[in-house]
């Protein structure tokens, strides 16, 4: 192992539905002790016990009520269709949360879908009949028909024993007919460029570079047909194909400052002092508030160490009314009269500030917007 960091006493769920202050500030905590191995990059949990962490129908990680996340998903959509001839196609995800993507890509192409997920809350069967969802894990035994492409989006970071889980998608994509297999996960490059302390929490157990993750792949048996970054650097999508047999790579990972756990440690504290002091210099002494109820902005509230904000504000209406884990502060929609009290709100994730800046100017309102 190379470089270590340690946040203290975090919440071990950040996504999750709280509707009373007493349920919220009771959220489990655990330390995150990261570690990174020096053999291949990968970033990790080192102190991650799973099962403290419930992925039922109250994990709420959705995004799609943004519009800019929106184009994102709808470009991605658009790009693997385009690219895989999914056409009319059938298309597998693996860990589908509520079905957002499925239902956009199947749409889009006229496919068919199956999705998977514990998270996943509402009909078994969509109101078409084309795509059928499993509230259950899914392992290659439950494929019994041929698919064009496997989506794996957003679950490989929370996902212990990632070498194991990839030789199992491996078993997945063989027992699908070995179509294109797809991963999106976060950059942690993007992470340490921009000094994301607030992107670090603890249902995320796994944080991958570029060559990290492409060698892990092949590692697990794949051929990595094409490794891109999209939404604005933040994540990384790797497109994949299983060979018949694996043929690990024996090359380790070069490991240097734009990749590296020490570098992300070393500057964390500059970088959270900082952010600190720009709320406290635009009013935040007089009450500020967060836009952006999700991981980052709860880890916000959590790790923050000057006043807390009077409330978050989320486009979600399944987190609206709920209050933020770890915390007695209340999530509010955009719509809520106490959104003018704020002196200063910080928007969470900056690809949605144009979208926010817009829909506070049709707000009136004339206080300071900060960005992380």
């Amino acid at each position: 192992m190379c470089a270590r960091f340690l946040l203290p006493n975090h919440p071990v769920v950040l996504n999750y539905r709280f509707a009373s202050a007493a349920a919220a500030r009771s959220v489990p905590r655990r330390d995150i002790n990261l570690a990174q191995c020096s053999r291949c990059g990968l970033v990790f949990n080192a102190s991650f016990e799973a099962s403290v962490v419930p992925y039922d129908e109250n994990y709420e990680n959705r995004q799609c009520f943004s519009p800019a996340f929106q184009d994102h998903l709808g470009s991605l959509a658009c790009r693997l269709i385009a690219e895989n001839g999914l056409k009319n196609a059938r298309i597998l995800e693996v860990g589908c949360g509520k079905g957002d993507f499925l239902r956009l890509i199947c749409a889009e192409a006229n496919a068919r879908g199956v999705g998977y997920d514990t998270t996943y809350e509402g009909p078994a069967v969509s109101d078409d009949r084309r795509i059928h969802f499993h509230k259950n894990y899914v392992s290659a035994s439950d494929i019994s028909e041929p698919f064009e492409a496997v989506i794996c989006r957003h679950v490989v970071e929370h996902v212990p024993q990632i070498g194991d889980f990839l030789r199992q998608l491996h078993s997945i994509a063989r027992a699908a007919g070995n179509p294109v297999l797809v991963l999106e996960t976060p950059s942690f490059e993007w992470i340490i460029r921009n000094g994301c302390f607030w992107d670090i929490f603890y249902e995320h157990c796994n944080y991958f570079n570029l060559p990290t993750l492409a060698f892990l792949a092949e590692q697990a048996g794949f051929e990595v047909l094409n490794q891109s970054l999209v939404f604005g650097g933040q994540y990384q999508l790797l497109e994949l194909r299983a060979l018949p047999s694996p043929t690990p790579a024996q090359r380790p990972v070069k490991i240097s400052g734009e990749t590296s756990l020490a570098t992300f440690a070393e500057n964390i504290e500059t970088f959270r002092k900082r952010m600190e002091k720009r709320l406290l210099d635009n009013g935040a002494s007089d009450g500020w508030a967060i836009w952006g109820a999700g991981a980052k902005g709860v880890a916000l509230v959590n790790q923050l160490q000057i006043v807390p904000p009077l409330f978050v504000v989320d486009s979600n209406p399944a987190k609206q009314g709920g209050v933020i884990p770890g915390s007695t502060i209340p999530i509010v929609g955009p719509d809520d009269t106490r959104v003018a009290q704020a002196k200063v709100i910080l928007v969470a994730n900056p690809n949605y500030l144009p979208e926010i800046k817009l829909a506070l100017e049709k707000r009136h309102f004339r206080n300071s917007i900060l960005s992380t």
